[in-house]
């Protein structure tokens, strides 16, 4: 059977230096190779017991993660693909074969759901996490070069029950490339202050990378935390932090030129933004500019409908981020929602998933969002087109995942 290729984007290799590891959490003397996603699993601890394993948790991760970059949403979904998976597809994965028929096996459906709700959510993210990091190189040549990446939680509303609330969970993107790095859970949309920290924890190296968040992580602690790790930050000022947007919202706008100016005639916006040196005595750390962006939408006669000011600080130097950057930077913060909550919810079907056993959602949200990337880096601006390409072939999310040998 013949099949088409999507074109491939020339700036994105996706090779993985044989020097990249990573030193799983729970095995401090132990090393991996960040070679390719079987490397990643072959870490993730197996929770069953050994006795009557008949096939590895690798082969189960790997039809899994295939399933849903086909566009599963749901377990009904991921136990027919795997049940229909052809035996070439089950030999790339490295399923069982049975020495009395010769053919590859699959695992059970039951055995698949089971073995998910039972793995360590955290182990997995830690992985996934470490794979991703480890490619940040590779999407970026110039090592002086910013890096955007922005933090914001999403809810998983088909997780909650009569006596429990949905499940929330913290994640980090490459806000140009639209590729998810790292994600963690957290008890609450209110907690994910304390997870900001142990989520960027897992990337290795942050150095140059501008982080972007909405206002709930404007905080010392996230500023300084950063600026030990020698990354930079993007962050809006508003009410969590009074004295600071007062000391801001004071300032002499008005004889403050405009920086840069963005139209967008089709959308009916336009963005203004106005940058200055930080003035003396500002209450928040290692700041070096503040800004004030104001967004103004029109309908189709270019009658004013809203308009909304936002002030924000950064540590990034003018000679690094003149407001052209910044209003980028800015901007950046809302491409997770886009372009990763949403087709989460919309193609995935996540918000309508009733998957709710143990690990199993926070399982199925990282595959969801590394199946989302991994079509991007074949060139696929429209996941839904992905998804489509990927189910016309057992092959191709193998391709997309890097699994054919």
């Amino acid at each position: 059977m013949q099949f088409a290729m999507p074109p491939v984007l020339s700036a994105i290799t996706l090779a993985i230096s044989d020097t990249d590891q990573y030193e799983h959490p729970d095995s401090p003397g132990e090393v991996m190779d960040m070679a390719d996603l079987r490397e990643v699993w072959t870490q993730i601890p197996d929770p069953r017991d050994r006795r009557g394993r008949r096939h590895p948790l690798v082969v189960i991760l790997a039809l899994v993660q295939a399933a849903i970059t086909s566009g599963a949403p749901s377990y009904a979904a991921i136990r027919h693909w795997i049940t229909h998976a052809p035996q070439h597809v089950l030999e790339q994965v490295g399923a069982r074969r049975d020495r009395r028929t010769g053919r590859y096996t699959a695992p059970h459906p039951d055995t698949v759901c089971r073995t998910i709700a039972q793995v360590n959510a955290a182990h997995v993210d830690a992985a996934y996490a470490a794979h991703r990091a480890s490619q940040i190189t590779d999407f970026y040549d110039d090592p002086e070069e910013l890096i955007p990446m922005t933090v914001d939680g999403k809810t998983q509303r088909g997780t909650a029950t009569s006596d429990k609330a949905a499940q929330h969970r913290l994640g980090a993107q490459l806000a140009h490339d639209a590729v998810v790095v790292a994600q963690i859970d957290v008890d609450s949309k209110n907690n994910e202050i304390t997870a900001f920290a142990p989520l960027l924890d897992q990337i290795g190296c942050l150095k140059n990378v501008v982080i972007s968040a909405d206002m709930m992580h404007t905080r010392h602690g996230h500023a300084r935390y950063l600026h030990q790790r020698d990354a930079f930050y993007v962050f809006p000022v508003g009410g969590n932090q009074p004295g600071l947007f007062d000391e801001l919202d004071a300032l002499a706008w008005d004889e403050v030129p405009v920086g840069w100016t963005t139209y967008d005639r089709g959308h009916g916006r336009t963005e203004i933004i106005q940058v200055m040196p930080t003035p003396p005595g500002a209450r928040f750390p290692h700041v070096k500019q503040v800004f004030l962006i104001e967004r103004h939408v029109y309908d189709l006669e270019w009658k004013p409908l809203s308009a909304v000011a936002v002030l924000g600080v950064t540590n990034l130097p003018e000679r690094l981020a003149d407001p052209r950057r910044l209003a980028e930077l800015v901007r950046g913060e809302r491409s997770i929602e886009n372009k990763d909550h949403y087709v989460r919810d919309v193609t995935f079907g996540e918000d309508r998933c009733r998957v709710r056993t143990a690990s199993a959602p926070s399982i199925l949200a990282t595959m969801r969002s590394y199946g989302i990337g991994a079509l991007r880096l074949l060139g696929f601006t429209n996941i839904a087109e992905g998804t489509r390409w990927a189910r016309d072939d057992f092959r191709n999310p193998l391709i997309a995942l890097g699994l054919t040998m």
